[in-house]
């Protein structure tokens, strides 16, 4: 037959353990997307998009504009008088074959580049919403545990003082519990404001997402091994790494505009000119171009060398993101295990704690042995509160740069 203690520590261990797998203390999918749209950064490269795509359509276009010129001018001439005369010039610069090609793939390109970067903003807003929520989350339940310590703590100096009162305990007891008792009402002021803190640091960011009046509880983390196979989606579905590559894209094609560019664009025009009032009129065709030299020949040197590196920005960029997928995937195994460590070390604290509770009652444990049993039991409620949300939070955040969480 179980004891009573027995029975009081199975339904206070079912009353603190964490609500089932599944992620519901996250906000509404159709919520999110709303405010990560509403991002600052998120907008700014949706008016950058529109930007390239302008800057697309005048490369496409081309560098050259019709130019008209005209002159009037009166003319005297000795021994025959005054004369009217004017002349008028219609040009035009032409692209030499090929040149449009490779303005047209460099405005494509930057707008490529563009639409990447804006998803890498929106992925960023993602990872500063899942810290914001989750910080908020995590303080919120500090606050919880930080208070029902602080009632335990309360419970236990009025049973002091009845037995003080009964002459059945000492004067420092009462001092002791008191001690206790201030010491939790500190940390929960503490934490209340630190949970203020978070609740603003996350509406003044996203202040478009409605929260809930009472934080929900972070859940159970997920196993690391269904977590595995995101990490490959972190590499192939990163628009950092596609966002360097059409820069290096577009580097390799202005690269090539200017080498093209070392033979210069001719100029033809239209010229018509009158003079000594009409006797003699004129109309022709008018060619131009300029000579290139040292300066044409500097500018291709110079833009070949931004294209190399902007190719090696690319293997960075891979490297970098290689790096991030691995660091996701080890540190959400890392954090798992923490967690399950501190879930044993919780359900062995609370075993503890419930048993010096009933025996404190009777008077079978003194109350600086119930004091320092309930300091340890709060700093195992405290480390497995923290270890939860951070391995939640390392397989959310793997989630998010693999793309299957907020941004699928």
């Amino acid at each position: 037959m179980k004891t009573a203690s027995h029975i009081i520590a199975a339904m206070a261990l079912a009353s603190i353990s964490a609500p089932a797998v599944a992620q519901d203390y996250l906000p509404p999918t159709e919520l999110v997307d709303a405010a990560l749209s509403d991002h600052p950064d998120v907008r700014g490269w949706e008016a950058r998009i529109a930007g390239s795509r302008s800057e697309a359509s005048r490369l496409a276009a081309g560098p050259h504009e019709w130019m008209i010129s005209t002159s009037g001018l009166q003319r005297s001439v000795r021994g025959f008088g005054d004369f009217s005369e004017f002349d008028l010039a219609l040009s035009r610069g032409i692209r030499l074959p090929g040149k449009p090609d490779i303005d047209r793939r460099i405005g494509a390109l930057g707008v490529e580049a563009a639409e990447n970067a804006h998803e890498d903003a929106r992925h960023q807003a993602a990872l500063q919403l899942l810290r914001n929520w989750m910080d908020w989350l995590a303080i919120a339940e500090i606050v919880t545990i930080n208070a029902e310590q602080q009632t335990t703590a309360e419970s236990e100096l009025a049973a002091i003082e009845r037995r003080f009162a009964a002459d059945a305990a000492a004067e420092v007891e009462i001092e002791l519990a008191r001690e206790a008792v201030a010491e939790a009402r500190a940390a929960t002021v503490r934490s209340r404001g630190q949970l203020s803190r978070a609740r603003s640091s996350l509406a003044a960011w996203f202040p478009d997402l409605p929260l809930p009046s009472a934080p929900p509880l972070i859940s159970v983390p997920i196993d690391i091994q269904t977590l595995a196979p995101l990490r490959d989606k972190v590499l192939s579905n990163s628009h950092e790494i596609a966002f360097a590559e059409a820069n290096a894209k577009r580097a390799t094609a202005v690269a090539d505009r200017a080498r093209a560019d070392r033979f210069p664009d001719p100029q033809i025009g239209l010229r018509a000119f009158s003079e000594r009032d009409g006797e003699e009129t004129g109309i022709g065709v008018t060619f131009s171009i300029p000579i290139g030299g040292g300066a044409r020949e500097a500018t291709t040197h110079e833009q070949m060398a931004l294209a190399a590196a902007a190719r090696q920005d690319v293997a960075r960029v891979h490297r970098s993101i290689t790096d991030l997928a691995d660091a996701d995937l080890i540190q959400a195994g890392a954090e798992f295990d923490a967690w399950n460590a501190a879930s044993s070390a919780l359900q062995e604290s609370l075993s503890v704690i419930t048993r010096m509770r009933a025996g404190f009652l009777p008077g079978a444990v003194s109350l600086p042995d119930l004091l320092s049993a309930e300091r340890r039991h709060l700093a195992v409620r405290l480390m497995e509160a923290e270890a939860r949300a951070r391995a939640s939070v390392a397989n959310l955040k793997l989630k998010v740069d693999a793309h299957v969480l907020w941004l699928d």
